[in-house]
């Protein structure tokens, strides 16, 4: 139990300002980079896919100022999110921070439906599901037509393999041990069509060199699956090296972006990614129900999914059900089943646009100071240190381990500390921009009388 707390002051500084359509086998050897516009309410400043660049050193135990941020005054984004009055809040990797406005963003959907009913479709929330698209795509640089939304990252993935037929001479799903569970019932489900899946072992139960998952691949590859940043350790996946084997071997690639978007960045253009799966209620301050699925243009023209309702046709009002499953609409949206979430997606934009407007190359360099910092404290306290400590290897999130750290994490909610504790992982600690110096230093100073 999180007992409440009363107001608590938020001390240092934050980032400033803020084709045939046939059931798949994979494509060829296509050239891998998806080409359109980009919509968003305005550039993102992005670095490179994968992670920034190298960053200058750090003496350990030495806290220097922030390497390469813009900060200000923490006081002008916190006080949009209200848990951080209460909580010294460091669980994003969980569950973002919701920003005030998203209720009234929810109020705001339910006047559309309580005034206009049948005509909130046509207007306001039509515009809900368009911003939505918009957002995520101009997130990942993604073009325009190539995101839908999807209820959760399973059910981008199910569409995904769907489109996908083991029978017709690929048969090989290849996985890491280190990917989310839901990961495994999805593929392994795969296997009674007749697929094969080839797991890739992590040496070290953190990170999975991209070799060992690019070795795996091969002619009878028909999928590879890998998370940006893996759950249990916050290791930072390189994924060039995976797409492109999967490119060069015919094969399909799928990233998981959960534990990644919003604070690590990511461009699935440059990348050349097929399908890229993720969803709002972690680093992107959204709340569920608001997921994605990125498809790349040339590879959505040549899959048609089985999995398709409705919002997937082409004309869902000119479908006859004689006329068999129907043409599917164009792009990402032939994925799509039925009725999205729109309360979902309405909550979902405030958090969006707060990333938008912090800007992602601000909060990946705000994040790595944050984390420096979390590594400094771990090693003057000498706990173990479950995720990797360079700077290109690590997404948003450190992964601490000591005995009694299961019951470390109640006493730290009880001192309205937030955190959370996975098996084989040890307390996971994850700030976000809004998070402060003050909040890190308060948390280990916590830790310390804990442990004694």
């Amino acid at each position: 139990m999180i007992r409440a707390r009363g107001p608590k002051r938020g001390g240092g500084d934050v980032v400033e300002d803020a084709v045939q359509v046939r059931v798949g086998q994979p494509h060829g050897t296509a050239s891998g980079t998806a080409t359109g516009t980009v919509r968003s309410h305005r550039p993102l400043a992005r670095p490179g896919p994968g992670a920034a660049g190298p960053r200058p050193s750090r003496a350990p135990g030495v806290f220097g100022p922030p390497r390469g941020s813009v900060c200000v005054s923490a006081a002008p984004l916190r006080s949009r999110f209200p848990i951080l009055e209460e909580e010294t809040y460091l669980a994003s990797h969980s569950l973002g921070a919701v920003p005030a406005s998203a209720k009234e963003a929810l109020e705001g959907y339910h006047e559309a439906w309580a005034r206009q009913g049948i005509g909130a479709w046509e207007g306001p929330w039509a515009e809900a599901i368009a911003t939505f698209n918009e957002q995520i795509a101009g997130i990942l640089g993604a073009p325009e037509g190539t995101v839908a939304p999807m209820l959760n990252a399973t059910r981008g993935m199910a569409g995904v393999a769907s489109a996908l037929d083991p029978s017709q001479g690929r048969d090989k799903i290849v996985m890491t041990d280190l990917e989310f569970t839901t990961s495994y019932p999805l593929w392994r489900g795969f296997e009674e069509l007749g697929a094969e899946i080839e797991v890739v072992e992590s040496p070290d139960g953190v990170r999975v060199p991209a070799e060992a998952i690019a070795d795996a691949v091969d002619e009878s590859t028909l999928l590879v699956h890998t998370c940006q940043v893996y759950f249990r350790s916050g290791a930072l996946q390189q994924l060039e090296p995976v797409v492109e084997a999967a490119r060069e071997a015919g094969a399909y690639s799928l990233v998981d972006g959960y534990q990644s978007v919003g604070v690590v960045p990511v461009d699935v253009a440059e990348l050349g990614v097929d399908f890229f799966v993720g969803g709002s209620h972690k680093w992107l301050c959204g709340g569920p129900g608001a997921g994605y699925l990125y498809v790349r243009e040339d590879v959505a023209e040549e899959l048609d999914p089985r999995l398709r309702g409705w919002f997937g046709l082409a004309d869902p009002f000119a479908y006859e059900q004689l006329e068999g499953r129907g043409p599917p609409a164009e792009g990402a949206r032939r994925f799509l089943g039925g009725t999205p979430n729109v309360p979902g997606l309405v909550a979902a934009r405030e958090g969006l646009e707060a990333i938008r407007e912090v800007g992602l190359d601000r909060i990946r360099q705000r994040s790595l100071d944050l984390t420096d910092r979390i590594l400094v404290h771990a090693d003057a306290q000498d706990l173990t240190v479950r995720t990797p400590r360079e700077e290109d290897r690590r997404g948003g999130m450190v992964c601490l381990d000591f005995e009694g750290a299961e019951q470390a994490t109640d006493e730290l909610a009880e001192q309205g500390i937030v955190v959370d504790w996975r098996p084989d992982c040890g307390i996971r600690v994850s700030p976000h921009f809004y998070n402060t110096e003050d909040e890190i230093d308060e948390l280990f100073g916590a830790l310390a009388r804990i442990r004694g």
